[in-house]
């Protein structure tokens, strides 16, 4: 009796691990399912963000050598159509690793199917970063012994004005979505032990059928959410507009050869700030030495470097004091090893004779 009575427990443990695996199945079931959902709807996000990357690489402008028009900007619309067919090429197989993409145009897990991946990308004029904009400053007439007043009449421009123009153009950038559609697959019960007499009170799953979006969640069906990014940012990086441009104070508004694009965008801004602000530098050579070396309001380039081997050496009567700056102006006295020094005047201000 003693004996049977010792036998008897040892069946709680078989009984305990039965119904402990009855849940412990389930969690295990479910957790399978939500992280095949999770990853799978990572790759829609995935498919959404690499064509904005993609549309980095593309043109946006270029600069053209016309005074009249210095930035077109032309190749913009088709950037968005573009990046789009190659994001759906790439990512059909819901893998845009390759280059050469699957036959396939699904992926099938253990509980989960995904499919019909869709990516659309278009120009997007929300997406934006206008040109700093204000009038000009007005100039002040001197006074005798005292501040400045602003004379009347004065042309300021408008608010809306920008010194740049006709150089840059707020085109806006480009929005890209993605979107496939998930749902359960058969392996997942969708009854276990459930209902009145079963283990379980509630329904054990229902048939999974959704939109996943590559940003949020669809609104009636359809995924609203978009990634974007903003375009449009050059530096002069192009063979065609990194040319030499020499300096020629003697030759105003006479474009350099080389690189006639920029010449013509960076005069764009001085036009637009409207050239010299008044004359008194003339006006000072002109009173003191009887004409003055260069015209104010013509426009050439400020400065003369490495391509020229410009570094002055010497220094003219009169300039004693160039001597301190001249080592960061022009790269310094030992900078090339035959520098060249352009004409200047003899002496200070242009005078003839000290």
């Amino acid at each position: 009796m003693r004996a049977a009575l010792q036998r008897l427990p040892r069946g709680q443990s078989t009984v305990e691990l039965a119904l402990c695996l009855l849940v412990f199945v389930t969690v295990l079931m479910f957790g399978i399912h939500f992280a095949e959902v999770g990853y799978l709807s990572l790759k829609v996000h995935e498919a959404a963000v690499s064509p904005l990357w993609d549309s980095t690489a593309f043109r946006v402008h270029r600069m053209l050598e016309n005074r009249e028009k210095v930035s077109d900007f032309g190749a913009f619309d088709s950037i968005a159509p573009r990046v789009m067919g190659n994001a759906q090429a790439r990512y059909r197989d819901f893998d845009g690793r390759s280059s050469t993409p699957g036959t396939r145009t699904h992926v099938t897990q253990v509980f989960t199917r995904v499919d019909d991946m869709q990516v659309r990308c278009d120009r997007d004029d929300e997406v934006e970063f206008d040109l700093p904009r204000s009038r000009r400053p007005a100039l002040r007439s001197p006074q005798p012994g005292n501040w400045g007043t602003f004379p009347p009449g004065q042309d300021v421009g408008e608010p809306t004005d920008s010194v740049l123009d006709g150089i840059f153009e707020n085109v806006g950038g480009v929005s890209c979505a993605a979107e496939a559609h998930v749902e359960g697959l058969p392996t997942l019960p969708t009854s276990f032990l459930e209902g009145e007499g079963g283990f379980f009170r509630e329904k054990h799953s229902t048939r999974l059928r959704m939109k996943t979006c590559a940003s949020g969640r669809p609104v009636g069906g359809k995924c609203e959410g978009r990634y974007g990014i903003l375009l449009g940012d050059f530096g002069f990086s192009d063979p065609e507009v990194s040319g030499h441009c020499p300096l020629r104070p003697e030759q105003p508004d006479v474009p350099c050869s080389e690189n006639r694009a920029f010449y013509y965008s960076a005069m764009k801004v001085f036009d637009a700030n409207g050239r010299a602000a008044g004359r008194d530098a003339s006006e000072f050579a002109e009173f003191f030495v009887g004409y003055s070396p260069i015209d104010e309001g013509g426009f050439f380039m400020s400065y003369r470097g490495e391509e020229d081997d410009y570094i002055e050496r010497s220094t003219p009567r009169g300039e004693s004091q160039d001597e301190v700056d001249r080592p960061r102006n022009t790269g310094g006295v030992d900078h090339k090893p035959t520098p060249n020094r352009r004409p200047s005047n003899k002496c200070f201000l242009g005078l003839s004779e000290c």
